[in-house]
């Protein structure tokens, strides 16, 4: 018996021509065992020689789940667009899922409030897991995704963490450390830092491992805010400035590459030489930063391995694996011209 393949196959057009029961052409789709391997082998022919795709509505219906994970960017759209670390972690999160017919789908919410159309979309059945890519400390915010009903991991350590909780995060209070000793191997003894935004666990880590740096050696570093986007940080370069040039600060650490090069190209057009007149180390070690002039020591922020390792502990929740502690990744530093 032969069946014309296209959409309109059926599980039972399968069932026939392998000659089994709907049921055991269903067990085989679903990739149960406890079919015989002549039958399994005969189902798979029809499947393929038929050209059937299963339901995936009707199947969602039997398993309860919709093969669908959710990556949750919790910013402004103008930063997801222009900030590399979003690409790159979808682009990583979706290569860790290729081998899986999980399909992914993002999720978007600014920052004032959204949070309120996410606990609907994670508590309501429409994603089996999620991966959230960047939190704040927002009142609801985390809650939100700490009590939905499906296994939600974190890149970036959130500040209410608990042995259950799955995330992947760089070493950032590590990697302060490593930018101020740098900076006092260089002679620095008037530092600033341009911080990210410190409703963020990652901004304060890398301003408390660096300032607790300096302080052993009896330094207060000058802070001033920045918000993690190029602009932020050429606000800072404008307020710098004057600084550098009386000799106030001698040294800045730029909390992220994007800050940096906003810094960089108003001293540029100020005459305000890095690093003669002012050095300067970041974070993330973007390729824009390693190709800028001067080139910028920064420290590695390695994005593509967070999102591989949050989708494979995404994955290992999924398949009912047990709970794995976070993932902690080494900060290093990579020295280049700025500092």
């Amino acid at each position: 018996m032969s069946v014309e393949p296209g959409p309109s196959v059926t599980l039972e057009d399968v069932a026939r021509v392998a000659g089994v029961s709907r049921a055991t052409a269903s067990r085989v789709v679903r990739g149960d065992h406890g079919v015989s391997e002549e039958r399994a082998r005969a189902v798979r022919s029809a499947v393929s020689s038929l050209g059937y795709v299963p339901n995936r509505a009707a199947r969602s219906l039997v398993t309860r789940r919709t093969d669908t994970v959710a990556l949750v960017v919790p910013e402004p759209d103008q930063r997801i667009f222009s900030d590399p670390f979003f690409a790159v972690t979808v682009q990583a999160v979706s290569q860790a899922l290729e081998d899986t017919d999980i399909q992914l789908v993002m999720a978007f919410a600014d920052r004032a409030g959204s949070h309120q159309r996410l606990r609907s979309f994670l508590h309501d059945g429409h994603v089996d897991g999620a991966i959230v890519a960047s939190h704040h400390q927002i009142p609801g915010q985390i809650e939100t995704f700490m009590r939905a009903p499906i296994p939600v991991v974190f890149i970036g350590r959130p500040a209410q963490s608990t042995s259950s909780l799955a995330w992947v995060d760089v070493d950032n209070r590590e990697g302060g450390r490593i930018v101020a000793r740098r900076l006092l191997e260089r002679g620095s003894r008037a530092p600033a830092i341009i911080t990210g935004t410190l409703d963020m666990v990652a901004a304060q880590d890398r301003l408390e491992g660096f300032s607790q740096e300096m302080e052993t050696h009896g330094i207060v570093p000058r802070v001033i805010h920045g918000s993690f986007t190029q602009d932020s940080g050429a606000r800072a370069g404008v307020e710098l400035t004057p600084l550098i040039r009386d000799g106030s600060v001698d040294a800045v650490f730029a909390s992220s590459d994007l800050m940096a090069l906003g810094a960089m190209g108003v001293w540029g057009r100020e005459g305000i030489r890095v690093p003669e007149d002012v050095a300067v180390v970041s974070f993330d070690d973007l390729e824009a930063g390693a190709l800028a002039d001067p080139a910028l020591t920064s420290v590695t922020n390695p994005v593509d391995r967070m999102g591989w390792e949050a989708a494979r502990m995404l994955r290992e929740r999924l398949a009912g694996g047990g709970v794995e502690g976070p993932v902690l990744l080494p900060a290093k530093l990579v020295p280049r011209v700025s500092g």
